[in-house]
């Protein structure tokens, strides 16, 4: 973080802090995490909304020698405690903002204290004696295909690498500010955080996306020069505002990531801001966020395309049996680069299965061009990739057949215009006639956060499945999509 000293740093409520006073929260924060015994290499879960006391808290454990483990604060308590004993954790920190939990669901996951406001509260920690690589700063998880946690291991220095690409191409300087409405505990909006604090840009935090006419009035007010966002923060402010009658003198750029930007959306987006250059923009937070980017000025030249790789990067296609494919041949999309994970933490399977002599193997299908751009046709796996999220299906399963009277249950994501896929989930009854799609919708309502319900739920007499007993997910998207259209 530079120092800026009066310069902003994040106007938060109608309210500004400057960097000398976000070095004050910082200072104090770290005063009360070693107070409350943070040590180094200790894992900390920091379970906050976007706030300044979410940044302090952050560049607080990282200049202790700690690790963030940031949450969103929609997480239930439950994933809470299981991310706590899968990570080893420490300390939480949880804002009085978020809501539905007691002191006694912590009482026995092994942490060493809790914080809530100024409140310390001591637990008895069993460190699990995790062995910690080195020059660790952060564990991001993500669901993973077979619904286990998956917390990916991100360095110092993978953060750094990926920071200065994005400035290198956004050209970012310190006169910078950006719209901030994408969770800073998930990579884009971690990107987003990074790379304006690098600078000494300003953070503009507003987290009221639903009310998209409150995130415009503030862009004219505060005069933003940027805003980030996935395809459905952009189809919230085309068809839930009135964005014609605003005007932005002070918007540089847009960046969009979190899946492909719908053609018809784009068209839209580039209707509404003829001014601003658009970035297109394709990652995952294996690479700490970034991979690829497409310069504004061939959107109409690479249609479709995810653009190239970025400064450090470096792409490549490879067929199935592992030869490197030409160009214009479809195969998986592989990365390297100082960006790139460590791995994943305590799961050496899946580690040995994405990085393989020095390559990300990113699960996608594409093909590069004669010019190294990039084109993502599909997804090799089984994630539901929708809105900003990545969700695994086994574990809304597993939520579906909690249910008593639920027998057998398939999720599958199925192509949406907005959130890029749709979660839909086919069940079987244990008895027919004993519930409908509404009363399984109600039951999801409960058990699972908002971005985790399936849009639609079919009751089918059986699923499809194959002779060895596999569900069979193709056969599952065109009944998900058969009820989508009836």
């Amino acid at each position: 973080m530079k120092s800026c000293s009066q310069k902003t740093a994040i106007v938060y409520k109608a309210n500004r802090w400057s960097y000398a006073d976000l070095r004050n929260l910082v200072d104090a924060r770290k005063i009360q995490l070693v107070k409350a015994g943070l040590s180094e290499q200790d894992r900390m879960i920091v379970w906050m909304e976007n706030s300044p006391e979410y940044v302090a808290t952050y560049l607080a454990v990282l200049e202790l020698g700690g690790i963030v483990v940031a949450l969103h604060p929609q997480t239930t308590a439950e994933e809470v405690r299981r991310i706590i004993r899968h990570v080893g954790g420490a300390g939480l920190i949880a804002a009085p903002t978020v809501k539905h939990w007691r002191m006694s669901d912590f009482e026995s996951v092994g942490l060493r204290f809790l914080l809530t406001g100024e409140d310390i509260h001591h637990r008895d920690y069993r460190d699990a004696g995790h062995e910690v690589p080195e020059d660790v700063a952060q564990i991001i998880y993500t669901s993973g295909s077979t619904g286990r946690p998956k917390g990916v291991v991100l360095t110092h220095k993978n953060l750094m690498a990926n920071t200065r690409s994005i400035l290198e191409y956004l050209q970012l300087t310190a006169d910078d500010s950006v719209m901030a409405v994408l969770p800073f505990v998930y990579a884009y909006g971690n990107s987003v955080m990074l790379t304006h604090l690098f600078v000494g840009g300003a953070l503009v935090i507003e987290n009221n996306m639903l009310y998209p006419h409150v995130v415009l009035d503030g862009m004219i007010k505060t005069g933003v020069t940027g805003f980030s966002g996935v395809s459905t923060t952009y189809a919230l402010l085309l068809n839930h505002s009135n964005l014609k009658s605003y005007g932005f003198p002070a918007l540089r750029y847009l960046t969009h990531a979190g899946g492909p930007m719908p053609s018809k959306l784009l068209s839209r987006m580039r209707t509404a801001f003829p001014d601003q250059r658009i970035f297109l923009m394709y990652g995952q937070t294996e690479a700490s966020a970034r991979l690829t980017y497409l310069p504004p000025e061939l959107l109409e030249v690479k249609k479709e395309s995810a653009g190239r790789a970025i400064s450090g990067v470096a792409l490549k296609i490879v067929r199935e049996g592992g030869e490197t494919a030409h160009p214009g041949e479809v195969g998986e999309v592989l990365a390297s680069g100082d960006n790139i994970m460590q791995g994943y933490w305590r799961d050496i399977e899946l580690t040995v299965g994405v990085l393989q002599d020095g390559w990300l193997h990113t699960g996608d299908l594409g093909w590069l061009d004669e010019e190294g751009y990039l084109t993502i046709v599909g997804r090799n796996n089984e994630m539901i990739k929708a809105g900003a999220y990545r969700i695994s299906p086994t574990e809304i399963e597993e939520v579906l057949l909690q249910h008593q009277q639920v027998h057998e249950a398939g999720v599958v994501g199925i192509d949406d215009p907005i959130l890029g896929q749709k979660i839909c989930a086919i069940v079987t009854l244990k008895e027919a006639g004993t519930l409908t799609d509404q009363d399984l919708m109600a039951y999801c309502s409960q058990k699972l956060v908002q971005y985790k319900r399936p849009k639609v739920i079919a009751v089918v007499p059986a699923l499809p499945k194959s002779p060895s007993g596999k569900i069979l997910r193709d056969r599952l998207r065109a009944i998900s999509a058969g009820a989508v259209s009836t």
